[in-house]
């Protein structure tokens, strides 16, 4: 039992606008579609992306949810891993002529998702992968702020968390853009860096999206893990 074609998909930041053309040619004809969530009771916002796309279908596609927990517990990790490829796969034999699997994750691919993770375990039954791109949320923020991310030859670096990491800290030291991801540990990053501006963006691309705008001493930890931060190292106007 083979796949002819994995597609590895970013559905971009939340914002049905925002998949690209080839993203939504692909969704519009692939047979199973694999989209993640964090837990049991939740439901996968890659998928919530995509409805739309998948209501317009003539013939309905096999959805698999798989629960990827949010923890560092290898042996957990393991457990549900195994547990995704077993559910998957039984799809894939319950479905006659299944050919063709897409992999959805918010943002893009490449950047932090579970995409090369799910395609370590399912190589062996792989013939052809494609990745596709999708819009990060940190470009959707600079959009909507009408802010450059960077110019000239500044310097970029995307952070995840800065706790006990040497590395990060000696990198935003010497970055004229910072953006951190998942964003933790606020009042940290505003002893390193002081009233720098700011812009933070939580669920960006989704309805309840909220944008914040300012000096980074004036804003407050998001209570929300979609969250991302953009700090530029030039004084506050």
């Amino acid at each position: 039992m083979k796949l002819s074609k994995l597609y590895g998909i970013g559905v971009g930041p939340g914002d049905p606008e925002l998949l690209t053309i080839k993203a939504y040619k692909i969704l519009k004809e692939v047979d199973m579609i694999v989209t993640p969530r964090s837990s049991e009771d939740k439901r996968s916002l890659a998928l919530l992306t995509i409805e739309g796309i998948i209501n317009e279908r003539k013939n309905e596609p096999i959805v698999v949810e798989p629960v990827f927990p949010m923890t560092k517990d290898q042996a957990k990790l393991d457990f549900y891993w195994e547990k995704a490829r077993e559910e998957v796969l039984k799809n894939m034999k319950d479905m006659k002529g299944c050919e063709t699997v897409a992999f959805i994750t918010l943002g893009d691919p490449s950047l932090y998702s579970t995409f090369y993770r799910f395609l370590k375990i399912f190589k062996d039954v792989v013939d052809e992968v494609e990745v596709v791109p999708g819009v990060t949320s940190f470009s959707a923020c600079s959009s909507i702020a009408k802010t450059p991310i960077a110019e000239g030859n500044e310097i970029v670096s995307i952070v995840l968390d800065i706790t006990g990491n040497d590395n990060a800290v000696q990198i935003i030291k010497n970055s004229d853009s910072l953006i951190f991801l998942k964003l933790k540990n606020m009042d940290k990053i505003k002893t390193m860096l002081g009233n720098k501006k700011a812009i933070i963006g939580i669920k960006v691309g989704f309805k309840d999206q909220k944008m914040f705008f300012g000096g980074l001493n004036e804003l407050q930890q998001p209570d929300h893990y979609l969250s991302t931060l953009i700090v530029k190292k030039e004084p506050q106007d």
